[in-house]
């Protein structure tokens, strides 16, 4: 598939800053009940079952534990989080998102710092963590470049001790993408775009239409490799839900061997 590419900026972000603007006017509480009200709610997300899954598989040497969600929108699993124990720290690129999660955890009284921050740039501190939990945010950042950027940050920012928890969208056979363009080589999925793409990165042209990156579904046999090159050890997986460790003698900024650790 040949991909235009244009330098001034990231795949097409409105979505995401759309929504927050309409749950914060219609007092919606969180993301997964914005697109599924009868489903779910601030405190039924849809990670949790999974999230309470995965903390009953792993330990912590801190009694304490710190945790960094990354994506956090309006910080349902940070606040599940802060509830049993751990010092929570949330991050989204959206200002909107930020300004709900705080709102939503001093009602409940929890302490947790919420950040304006995108996990594909240079974090603003060197902090580590007991655990770094994806809520669904993976599947949303879509190129090769920005993964890799990503995953660089969660080395970084990982314990040798600690956990990368993961639940996020995959492909898989009979999924419904009409009105989209799914590339299954690459695993990403365009939407049709009617703007300038002199302004925007990776648009493709095809079939007498402009498609935009929107999502990233890889199989999970697909994820699993990219999480192996990215330097992780993958110690569960059941499609997109996965519990990752960054492995003894990967170096956590770069993911090479370093030989003095």
């Amino acid at each position: 598939m040949e991909v235009t590419r244009h330098p001034m900026k990231k795949y097409y972000e409105d979505e995401h800053e759309t929504a927050y603007r309409t749950m914060r006017e219609k007092g919606i509480m969180a993301w997964d009940q914005y697109y599924d009200p009868g489903r779910y709610d601030f405190d039924r997300f849809m990670m949790r079952p999974f999230l309470e899954r995965a903390l009953s598989l792993v330990s912590f040497d801190n009694p304490n534990p710190s945790a960094l969600e990354y994506g956090c929108g309006t910080g349902a699993a940070s606040c599940f989080l802060a509830n049993r124990g751990f010092r929570a720290v949330g991050l989204d690129l959206s200002p909107i998102a930020i300004e709900l999660a705080q709102a939503f955890a001093k009602e409940r009284e929890l302490a947790i710092d919420y950040k304006v921050q995108d996990m594909t740039e240079s974090l603003t501190n060197g902090k580590q963590y007991d655990l770094i939990v994806d809520n669904y945010c993976l599947q949303s950042i879509v190129t090769d470049e920005d993964r890799e950027a990503l995953f660089a940050n969660v080395r970084a920012r990982l314990k040798n001790t600690g956990y990368y928890i993961i639940a996020t969208a995959v492909y898989h056979d009979g999924r419904d993408y009409e009105g989209s363009l799914y590339d299954a080589t690459t695993g990403i999925l365009y939407d049709k775009f009617d703007r300038d793409p002199a302004d925007y990165v990776d648009v493709v042209e095809r079939e007498g239409y402009l498609w935009i990156p929107n999502r990233r579904h890889l199989t999970p046999d697909a994820l699993l490799a990219e999480l192996r090159r990215a330097g992780f050890q993958v110690v569960f997986q059941e499609e997109g839900n996965v519990i990752c460790r960054v492995p003894e003698g990967v170096a956590h900024e770069s993911g090479q061997q370093n030989n003095d650790s």
